[in-house]
């Protein structure tokens, strides 16, 4: 016998056993350039979490003193200090090339509880006071699973925001 009839049966098996798993494997493999890349982290995740909340202190800030401008002495170290912390989360966003991120979205510009909305200067202020509050209690609740370096960042703006409220509603 000779081309396909001398091969044996068990030939074929035994050649199969081993060839076809192997084939199999190397086949359903995605070529990487198709590949759906990989999201966000969870720490980038925070972080633009972080630079959202701290972006909407800066905005409270800007439009109390717009509206009340009388307040800038009492609130622009307040405010440089946001800009500040602002500025520490931006630079610690390193986003790989292969990530297409999304804008991160503006805080709602105003609300009824927001302090730009507020009818008097010391209401504003009051507004301000409890958006510090907030601010620090999320900050801390971001710490969980948080990398000790960005922990550590975390941890001191959510000081400086609970100090913030402190020093607002004793002045």
């Amino acid at each position: 016998m000779t081309g396909w009839r001398a091969v044996s049966r068990r030939r074929v098996l035994a050649v199969s056993a081993v060839a076809l798993p192997l084939a199999a494997t190397a086949s359903c493999d995605v070529p990487k350039a198709l590949r759906k890349p990989p999201g966000l982290s969870a720490s980038v995740r925070t972080l633009r979490a972080s630079i959202t909340a701290e972006q909407a202190l800066v905005d409270d800030y800007q439009a109390v003193i717009r509206r009340y401008p009388q307040l800038s002495g009492r609130l622009d170290s307040f405010l440089s200090q946001h800009q500040q912390h602002l500025a520490q989360l931006r630079g610690r966003l390193v986003v790989p090339p292969h990530v297409t991120m999304t804008p991160i979205p503006s805080p709602p510009a105003q609300g009824p509880h927001s302090p730009s909305s507020a009818s008097s200067a010391d209401a504003a202020v009051a507004l301000l006071v409890r958006a510090e509050q907030n601010a620090a209690a999320a900050q801390l609740d971001r710490l969980d699973g948080t990398p000790p370096a960005l922990a550590q960042l975390l941890a001191s703006i959510a000081a400086s925001e609970a100090t913030h409220a402190v020093a607002l509603g004793t002045a």
